[in-house]
Order: C-alpha cells, then structure tokens, then sequence
C-alpha cells in the first residue's frame, strides 16, 4: 500500500484535500490508514465557496476535530476559498454562500493566521460549537468578530448581549433578509439598510451592523483583552495564501 511505502520517508506534515462533504467517506478512511502506517500529522485543505455550504464547511472542520480527538492525531485545516479562473476578479460567490458570510469567515481566519487549530477548545471557541452556532458567527456585525473579546467578555457585553436577544429571535426567512441586505452594499453604507426593508425587527437589529467610530475602534484595537489565538505551527507548516485579504 503507499501509504506504507510513504509513511519511510520523511513526510511532515501529510499534505491532504477535502473539497466537500460528499468526499466523507474515503477521506476518513484514508486518514485511518495514514494513522495506521504512522502519518499522524497532516495538513488539509479545504475547498469552500464552490458547491458547498457554510454548513458543510463546518461539518468537515469538526470531522477532523473528531478525528484528532478519537485517534489523537494531529490535523490542521486550511479552509481555501474558490475563485474561477476564468474571471478577471476576485469576488466570485457561490450559490450557497453570502458576500457578507465569506467576509465574516476571512476575518474569522485572520485571527488564526488562516489555519483551524486542531485543539477541541480552540476550535469551538473560533467556530462555535454546532453547525448553528457558526451561522450565528457568520452573521454578526463584523466589528463584534473582529473585536470578539470586547463584546463578548469586556466593555461591550452589554451591547452584545442585546444584540444577541434580538438576532436569535429571527425566523429563517428573516436571517436570510438580513444576510442579503448586508450583502447589497458595502460596510459604509449600512446606514441605509433600514430604509430597504418593511420589517420592523429587522430595522431595529440593523442599526448594530453599522461600523463604530474611529476612536472606538482605535480603543478595541488597543485594548488588553484579548484572549490567546496562537495555533503553535512552523513556517513551513502554514499555507502561503489562504486568501484573506482578497475583497469579496
């Protein structure tokens, strides 16, 4: 077998895909053989953006937690979003994904250097611990994704917790309002979404979206707390271009 033949040479980490989640079953398969021959630390890339969904990108994420967990192996993710070559941009969107979710995700990726750490704790304090709790993630207003320990556990709990009561609220044709109008038009214009909706829930929860001032985001920036978001990887282990700091 080759991964007999590839587990005598110097091969670290095991450089592996996962595109979708249709591929579930002989990927786990080939990542019980690895462990079997001794090829317990592998990197793998995901495709996303293409005909997945947020919800299959989450489930291939916590397969491989699982699979650390279960095995007590060491696999690192390196979600990599999908850009048709055959466009003279960079802002394609899949027919399952929002511009405003792939944002979210990117700045999600630019805390951990684009690399899902393979730690249980790291992961579902990054990505939540269900399929629910990321698409929550994915649609908060960026400033609390980027400034998470602010709004979550310093100054701007209160705002967050407010924010939150209303959100999960929301019916499923609501969230999906919310995800398309944060997608119409860019951040600088969030003020105006009010005015493109009839829903009164929707007009209330739309004024947490609009980016905060420059000296309150100055003060996040600056601000001590901030919990610990190193994921313990060499230069040679972290992908090149993850893609985040393309525009969407």
């Amino acid at each position: 077998m080759y991964l007999r033949e590839m587990a005598t040479i110097a091969l670290s980490p095991l450089r592996i895909a996962f595109d979708h989640l249709g591929l579930r079953k002989p990927y786990e398969t080939s990542i019980r053989f690895a462990h079997e021959f001794g090829l317990d630390h592998l990197s793998n890339y995901m495709l996303y953006n293409f005909h997945d969904s947020p919800p299959d990108l989450y489930e291939r994420m916590m397969l491989n937690i699982e699979l650390n967990e279960e095995l007590g192996i060491r696999i690192w993710s390196f979600p990599m979003r999908y850009q048709p070559t055959d466009r003279p941009d960079r802002t394609f969107v899949g027919e399952k994904w929002s511009r405003y979710e792939l944002r979210s995700l990117q700045l999600i990726l630019q805390a951990t250097g684009g690399v899902v750490s393979g730690e249980p704790d790291f992961f579902r304090h990054a990505f939540g611990s269900s399929v629910e709790e990321f698409r929550d993630l994915l649609l908060r207003p960026h400033h609390y994704i980027f400034n998470r320990d602010w709004f979550e556990i310093g100054p701007g709990r209160a705002e967050f917790e407010a924010f939150m009561k209303e959100f999960r609220s929301f019916s499923e044709p609501q969230r999906f309002e919310l995800r398309e109008l944060l997608s119409s038009v860019s951040p600088r214009h969030f003020h105006t979404l009010p005015n493109e909706t009839t829903d009164h829930q929707l007009r209330s929860v739309l004024g947490y979206y609009e980016p905060p001032p420059r000296d309150i985001e100055r003060e996040m920036w600056d601000s001590p707390i901030k919990r610990s978001v190193g994921v313990g990887l060499g230069p040679e282990e972290i992908v090149e271009d993850a893609g985040l700091l393309e525009a969407v």
